[in-house]
């Protein structure tokens, strides 16, 4: 089932709408955020995906997590190693 997220990624300056699959895993909604936003951030190899407050594992699904329709979710990308 596809389920519409309002998405805000750590640094960019707008929040975005990505529609994600319930069956995908919370690793898939960071990427394809950092994807989304890829014209004013850089994206990186792995960020941390937090919703209702709390960090979310990158295993669950977008299902297992509890996330519905419209469920705001903040993607905080670790930095790159220099």
């Amino acid at each position: 089932m596809l389920v519409p997220l309002y998405g805000f990624l750590h640094g960019d300056t707008l929040g975005l709408v990505i529609l994600v699959q319930d069956t995908d895993k919370i690793r898939q909604v960071a990427a394809n955020l950092q994807q989304a936003a890829a014209m004013r951030v850089a994206p990186t190899a792995s960020a941390h995906v937090y919703a209702h407050g709390r960090r979310l594992p990158p295993d669950l699904t977008v299902a297992e997590a509890g996330l519905t329709a419209l469920d705001r979710v903040d993607v905080v990308p670790e930095p790159e190693p220099r």
